[in-house]
Parts: C-alpha cells; structure tokens; sequence
C-alpha cells in the first residue's frame, strides 16, 4: 500500500523567480542605507555619538505568535558636527539621521587623506554618520510649546507653554474667542490688557 505524503502534496518546487526573489530580500535585510537613531552620549573630543537605533530587530516569533525583537547594540556614529561652525548642543535624547557609508570610513576618519580601503565591509552598521535635527511629532510638538517666535516687520509673537507675548506698535482685538475653555487676560507689550477671557470667550475688550 502506497502512502502519499502530504508534504509533496501541498508543497510546491522553487522556481527560478522565486529563488531570485529570496535571494533579494535577504541580501536587502542585510544593507544598511539610512536609519532613524537617538542619541545616547555624545563624545566632543573624537566628535563621535553613541547611537540607538528606533528600529528593533526581528529575531522570529514567540510561541504565542507575537514577534520576539531586540534593540540593535549602539552605534558608534561620526558626526556632522564642528565646533566653532556649529555650536548648538548634543544631548541625550535628540532624535538623528544615521548614513551607513558605502564603504568603510576608519582609512580616512583615522588620517584624513585619500587612501585605499583597508576593510572590505559595505553599508555596515561600524560605518555610521549621524545627522542631528530630525525631530519625530512629539518632540516637534515640545518644542513648539516650550518656545517659538513668530517675527514679521516690528511684530513678534512669543508662544511658550502657559503664556502667548505679543510684541507690536499696534494690537488689535475684534471678535476674538479663545479655545480650550481658557480663563485670563489679553496683555500687551507694554502690559496694558486689551480683554479679558473667561471660560474661553471674550467677556469684555477694553
């Protein structure tokens, strides 16, 4: 008595397509090109960061089906960043752009000339530039509510966390409503108030 084997049954042979299609995708998994990072220490004598990657890696699936990921180690990322050309501060938590070089970078981050690669390695995660500045919404957010400046001819406006400071030769409030249910006043450069708010309307301009 023959016995099928349902493995050959519901199995299929790999053809040259999907073989190719395989070979793609796993040599794509292994390039590094460009990543999304947050600082985790900054070095200004060798002008380099330690950088976590926002992406985990994949390492398979639990017993319960969920992923079963892992941070990356930090990188040790060179960095667009010079002193006295820029001079704004590296801190802990700022959000990066890491390139990951076609080629090795010790041969000229080490000398600082031309010179023949002495690694073979390709977008490897050792060969890291940070670019700082990116900022993801939330930390776009916080930054917009600690400060932002608003400036057009003599007029500005200062908009912080718990206050709006406007600066003008001139305001002028017409059939304003304030928001969110706010309560207070409307105050001028010179502090003179110009109305008062309560449970967000404008109960009296002055």
């Amino acid at each position: 008595m023959n016995i099928s084997n349902k493995f050959n049954q519901i199995s299929s042979p790999a053809d040259l397509g999907t073989t190719l299609k395989m070979q793609g995708q796993n040599t794509a998994e292994q390039l590094n090109c460009m990543r999304i990072g947050i600082i985790q220490s900054f070095d200004a004598e060798s002008l380099t960061v330690e950088v976590l990657l926002t992406d985990k890696k994949l390492l398979g699936l639990n017993k319960d089906g969920s992923q079963n990921v892992r941070n990356y180690a930090l990188i040790n990322a060179k960095v667009c960043y010079c002193s006295p050309f820029m001079s704004f501060p590296i801190n802990r938590g700022d959000e990066c752009v890491v390139l990951f070089s076609d080629r090795e970078l010790e041969s000229w981050f080490t000398t600082g000339e031309p010179s023949a690669p002495k690694y073979s390695r390709m977008h490897d995660l050792t060969d890291a530039v940070a670019i700082i500045g990116i900022r993801s919404l939330p930390k776009v957010i916080q930054i917009l509510a600690d400060c932002l400046n608003l400036f057009y001819g003599q007029s500005n406006i200062a908009l912080s966390e718990s206050n709006i400071n406007i600066t003008s030769p001139l305001v002028q409030v017409a059939n304003l409503e304030a928001m969110n249910g706010a309560s207070g006043s409307i105050i001028d450069s010179q502090g003179k108030t110009l109305a008062t708010v309560k449970a967000g309307i404008v109960t009296e301009i002055l």
